[in-house]
């Protein structure tokens, strides 16, 4: 799941460069705009090679008619006024395509202009023989009217953006210092991508961006890469145990993106010839989703989280049907309905995820709380005896191992002496000086009320015994410091496995513990020489 998490940002972050990229070398210019009043044509011609020519008498709009504007999808323009030619709108024919998207086209007319003439010829045979509706006016409040027309749909769209990156902003937040799985940002991601591109397929984007080429290929690579996210979020969701078929249609769907691309910049075939492709990779999608439910249900695995969720699932999923279908009988847009219904579908999905993971996270903190209760001592921090007993239980291969048993002496002298609090005092302090030398190079643990032991993985006496020394040192440099009643003195013994002798490891913690008791016994005498006034004996 890392790999294709993976492949999903490189995928997404490559669409946002090449959009970058777009806006940067392709321009356009605003044009001043006016009040708008519908007109009709007084001719119209069409050809068979799908260009249309729309003429209009200007004797019934006044000496002074103002502007006239008309919205084209995927077509050159050319505007004549009385033979002369007043405003051109042509392909660019570069590697973002040929097309120059979708766009109000205003055209500022001279006064006392008599015959006006519009031809569009369409990029595509789809854009051929599309309904056309011209207005023809002045003022200042153009924008009115085909603002309302467009502003639900495009608000719509602005949420169901908006919504998705604070899913994804929401998933980064919890995610940090924790393990959680990506449902979330696959819904987020995807929603972003939803959003883009349902934005950019309203007359009111047409209105705000005037650089279409970009925006056009924005609303490609964006409906190219939604089926990624979406199907790994109905995977995730879901609890989809397929470990096939949703990678091929993930690894399919990656590969449309890439030969769209290349087809695209050679020229051989534009990104609006090839949608096709992306329409089949979004109906396999709904079929696989489609599936695994109805598997859910034979199997009877539809829980309350499915249930609450699977009719905004159908919902969203007609909606993409009727639009697919309205795309290809028409050329329409995404309409409201469908865009309502991906915001419900979000919305309610979001927050059972997000219920989902916070549920998740709290199994998991507290696990990991019942975990460190049962395997850490609670005083000194390290692993306690049933850490221990799991690990020398679990543990195949002991070859190259090493153990060394700790005992604290004086512990009980120093309790009744000084009281508890310095006998825990004494207890962490000779756990710390511990797990300061040893824990790089193995596991401590506390198996006692004064007993430690650290097994290390490996069998570089040398090491060992350097590090001894500094322990012993570390001790010294304790004590110099230290008050009476926090003086450390630590007994050790180090055993080595070997596998010709030691059938279980409880005879290598034997042996470290005879030798360990042995070097007790060794610092009591030297104790006494020393009480005594007798030179003492080095340490061993």
């Amino acid at each position: 799941m890392k790999r294709e998490r993976g492949i999903l940002i490189s995928v997404v972050t490559a669409a946002l460069v090449m959009v970058l990229l777009c806006i940067f070398f392709t321009s356009d210019r605003a044009v001043s705009v006016k009040k708008l009043k519908k007109c009709v044509p007084d001719e119209v011609h069409f050809e068979e090679d799908g260009r249309e020519q729309y003429d209009f008498l200007m004797e019934a709009y006044g000496e002074a008619p103002g502007s006239i504007v008309f919205y084209t999808a995927h077509q050159s323009v050319a505007v004549y006024a009385d033979g002369e030619e007043l405003y051109t709108l042509e392909t660019s024919d570069s590697i973002w395509g040929d097309t120059p998207g979708w766009r109000w086209c205003f055209v500022e007319l001279q006064d006392g202009v008599s015959r006006v003439c519009v031809q569009l010829t369409p990029c595509y045979q789809m854009a051929a023989r599309q309904e056309q509706i011209f207005y023809i006016g002045g003022g200042n409040d153009i924008y009115m009217g085909l603002l309302q027309q467009s502003m639900p749909a495009f608000l719509i769209s602005m949420i169901i953006g908006l919504v998705g990156l604070y899913i994804t902003l929401y998933w980064i937040v919890i995610n940090k210092g924790n393990q959680v799985d990506g449902t979330l940002l696959y819904l987020g991601i995807f929603s972003i991508l939803l959003g883009l591109w349902s934005a950019n397929e309203t007359n009111m984007a047409a209105l705000i961006f005037v650089n279409r080429q970009a925006c056009s290929y924005l609303a490609f690579v964006t409906l190219m890469i939604m089926p990624m996210p979406f199907l790994l979020f109905a995977k995730s969701f879901l609890e989809i145990h397929d470990s096939r078929c949703w990678k091929i249609i993930f690894v399919m769907d990656f590969a449309v993106i890439v030969l769209d691309h290349i087809l695209n910049m050679t020229g051989f075939y534009e990104f609006r010839r090839s949608l096709w492709m992306t329409h089949l990779i979004i109906l396999l999608v709904i079929v696989y989703v489609l599936v695994a439910i109805i598997n859910k249900m034979v199997k009877r695995q539809i829980d309350q989280k499915l249930k609450y969720c699977v009719g905004a699932l159908i919902l969203v999923f007609l909606a993409a049907i009727i639009d697919l279908i309205g795309y290809y009988r028409t050329g329409n847009n995404a309409g409201v309905f469908g865009r309502i219904a991906f915001l419900i579908f979000i919305l309610l999905f979001g927050i059972a995820t997000a219920r989902q993971t916070v549920a998740s996270l709290k199994k998991v903190r507290r696990a990991e709380e019942l975990e460190q209760f049962a395997l850490n001592d609670s005083m000194t921090g390290i692993y306690n005896r049933n850490a221990y007993d799991y690990y020398v239980r679990n543990e195949k291969q002991f070859a190259g191992y090493m153990i060394v048993t700790f005992d604290l002496n004086n512990l009980k002298q120093c309790n009744d002496h000084y009281g508890h609090r310095a006998g825990d005092a004494y207890l962490v302090n000779a756990a710390r000086i511990i797990e300061d030398n040893f824990e790089r190079y193995g596991k401590c643990y506390r198996i006692g009320g004064d007993e430690f032991v650290v097994i290390l993985e490996n069998d570089d006496c040398e090491r060992y015994a350097a590090l001894l020394e500094v322990f012993e040192q570390e001790i010294q440099a304790h004590n110099r410091q230290a008050r009476p009643d926090s003086q450390l003195s630590i007994a050790r013994g180090i055993a080595l496995y070997d596998s010709a002798t030691d059938l279980v490891f409880a005879n290598v913690f034997k042996r470290a513990d005879d030798a360990m008791y042995q070097n007790k016994a060794a610092m009591k005498e030297r104790a006494a020489r020393a009480k005594a006034g007798a030179e003492p004996e080095p340490v061993l």
